[in-house]
């Protein structure tokens, strides 16, 4: 396996860890982490900051009365 991408990237979640934001920019759910069937894009951010505007300024489809904070992730890409 050769390693393609290996970086820090932050994601919005619950702080339940709960739910996760995926989908698109301006269709942007939250949805269970334990939903395997949900084939939506995790929405990630390069900063912590743009991932709290993200939250801040803007809403989410899905639950409502969800505390939601900006999560520090590992995401690697690698070839089989």
């Amino acid at each position: 396996m050769a390693e393609i991408k290996n970086e820090t990237v932050f994601v919005i979640m619950s702080t339940c860890r709960q739910y996760i934001a995926k989908g698109t920019p301006r269709n942007r759910r939250l949805i269970r982490v334990d939903d395997l069937k949900d084939k939506k894009r995790i929405l990630t951010y390069a900063s912590k900051g743009k991932a709290q505007s993200a939250y801040t300024i803007s809403g989410f489809y899905g639950p409502r009365d969800i505390e939601l904070e900006a999560v520090e992730c590992n995401l690697t890409l690698t070839t089989k």
